[in-house]
């Protein structure tokens, strides 16, 4: 998913754009499903539409022709994701198009599942249904990147949010919270927040900042989809003093190793967070498939210094978004990242690459990707 480019205007067909349009209503709310939209059209007019909300509910496929009814029958089905043909939470949703006797269906990509893929399409066509995907999956691909990524790796898609001084810090002082970007920086971190299904932190930036990690709109008031809240520790359980555990916003998670002290635990459990455990050999990796297996397809953390050298280290970052604002933080000020250099020698070796940027007000943001991914990309 692009960040500041809206990948539909790479979408030809208008009624196949309009399906990825609804489909990004599910956005942070259908993990560990996919976002999934559906356009009914008869005789050149939509008779139906209807998006994947969350898991556990309709899909995109049954809302659409719960909405279109009896003018289902002779439509053109244009759907994001291949429909599928087995029974999961809910029940299939290729028999139901073929009941409502849909014509043909346009599909913009294939369901990559190995136990999935292609049955729901081969369904279609044996029971006379026209079937055509869409020549370019790639936009369809993006918009479920997450989705993919934990189906391929077992790991949540990572997108990584530090706010830095123009010398490269992210604090003024060490364990002391500090306000490094402005308004701007605010608006991109709330921008990213609403996109995702989760928001992390490490224990260490839990107890010192003590962040809400919620979406607000410009006013300062909470929107009324929140993005779950995690925090990501080994051993160190934070206080149950926490603000995110008090203010009823949103479920809140403890990602923690089973050599945590149980009684810290406990007492965070009794406040109201869930628990979610890992095993401590398994480091961050162990923590990220529990994060997965929680339900998350995609965590936009927010780390500190460890947490960011961690992620690195582990070749964990999908994405890294960098805010950056117009001041210096001095020698004072803690480092951003704690390991060792990317070095080919005496010269930096380049990782990363930037994909994207935007100026926030007055604050910029640069969007990195794992050179790495080019390459899979190529293949």
């Amino acid at each position: 998913m692009s960040l500041f480019f809206d990948d539909a205007q790479r979408i030809d067909d208008p009624m196949l754009r309009r399906a990825y349009e609804l489909a990004e209503r599910g956005r942070g709310t259908t993990s560990p499903n996919p976002l999934v939209g559906c356009v009914l059209v008869r005789h050149g007019r939509i008779v139906g539409e209807g998006f994947h909300a969350r898991a556990g509910e309709d899909h995109a496929e049954i809302v659409a022709l719960k909405t279109a009814g009896a003018e289902a029958s002779g439509a053109t089905a244009y759907v994001t994701l291949e429909p599928c043909n087995h029974f999961g939470k809910t029940p299939p949703c290729t028999p139901a198009l073929v009941r409502a006797g849909v014509r043909e269906v346009v599909i913009g990509m294939r369901d990559p599942n190995p136990d999935v893929t292609g049955n729901g399409a081969e369904a279609l066509e044996q029971a006379g249904v026209v079937v055509r995907f869409a020549p370019d999956p790639g936009p369809f691909e993006r918009q479920n990147e997450a989705w993919l990524h934990r189906i391929r790796t077992g790991r949540p898609f990572v997108t990584v949010k530090v706010a830095l001084s123009l010398d490269g810090k992210p604090a003024l002082r060490v364990n002391r919270r500090a306000r490094i970007t402005g308004a701007g920086g605010a608006r991109a971190t709330m921008m990213l927040r609403a996109r995702s299904t989760a928001v992390a932190v490490g224990a260490s930036t839990a107890a010192i900042d003590d962040p809400a990690l919620t979406v607000r709109d410009a006013s300062g008031r909470p929107t009324k989809r929140q993005p779950r809240r995690l925090v990501i520790a080994r051993t160190s359980v934070p206080a149950p003093r926490l603000g995110m555990l008090e203010d009823g916003l949103g479920p809140v998670a403890l990602v923690v190793s089973e050599r945590a002290d149980a009684r810290q635990v406990d007492a965070f459990r009794a406040a109201g967070g869930d628990v979610v455990f890992y095993e401590y050999a398994s480091g961050i990796d162990g923590a990220l498939r529990a994060i997965a297996a929680y339900g998350v397809d995609d965590v936009l953390v927010e780390p500190g210094p460890a947490l960011l050298t961690a992620l690195h280290r582990a070749e964990a970052i999908d994405r890294l978004a960098v805010v950056t604002a117009g001041g210096f933080a001095g020698n004072a000020a803690p480092p951003s990242y704690l390991g060792p250099a990317d070095a080919a020698g005496a010269d930096l070796r380049a990782v990363y690459r930037a994909e994207e940027s935007a100026v926030f007000d007055e604050d910029v943001v640069v969007v990195w990707v794992p050179r790495a991914r080019d390459a899979e990309r190529s293949e």
